[in-house]
């Protein structure tokens, strides 16, 4: 069982991983957070990259998670409309103050800590993999207006959607915006009948 005091140092770890990324944050750095001292963190975790690998399973539960609940809640709506909203959903996830799962996931995504890569990497896809069925199933129940079948599509989408995360990381939320407006109607365009 997990104590009190080894959540409040997850929780300090996340938000100065994001912040200030792998290398940039020290066990120093979160015990000052959590107000104890550094050799206080080694009663819970063994380094500093057990720290890190137990908030990105941490955060990737708990983003497998939110997409099951956002899949659910869109089931009977329109393919546009429920690959749109997840567009624009991830989009105030990362925006948000204080949503700091979403910005760890999308930056370890694309620049993990160079000696953990592999494993961080794979972590990610256990997110991805899910993404990717919950995208699919959307399609498959509405392959009749689509011109390509169902995994063909969710191929396109996220490809579609990595080249918008990649914008909103390391551009800016205008940028973003105008990246989405206008390849969203021409994507759309180019998969349905």
């Amino acid at each position: 069982m997990t104590s009190i005091t080894a959540n409040k140092i997850k929780k300090s770890a996340l938000t100065l991983f994001v912040e200030y990324g792998y290398d940039g944050t020290s066990l120093t750095d979160i015990g000052r957070e959590v107000g104890i001292k550094k050799q206080s963190i080694y009663a819970h975790f063994k380094n500093k990259d057990d720290l890190f690998l137990q908030v990105m399973n941490q955060v990737i539960q708990e983003g497998i998670l939110e997409l099951s609940e956002y899949f659910y809640q869109q089931k009977n709506e329109s393919l546009d409309n429920v690959l749109y909203n997840f567009i624009l959903h991830l989009k105030e996830r990362y925006t948000s103050d204080g949503e700091w799962n979403v910005k760890f996931l999308l930056r370890m995504m694309f620049t993990p800590p160079n000696h953990l890569q592999e494993i961080v990497i794979s972590r990610v896809f256990t997110y991805y993999k899910k993404l990717h069925k919950y995208v699919e199933e959307v399609f498959v129940s509405h392959e009749q207006r689509l011109i390509m079948e169902a995994e063909k599509g969710t191929i396109s989408f996220l490809n579609f959607i990595d080249g918008l995360l990649v914008e909103l990381i390391y551009s800016n939320l205008e940028s973003f915006e105008k990246r989405f407006n206008v390849s969203w109607e021409i994507y759309w365009r180019g998969i349905t009948k």
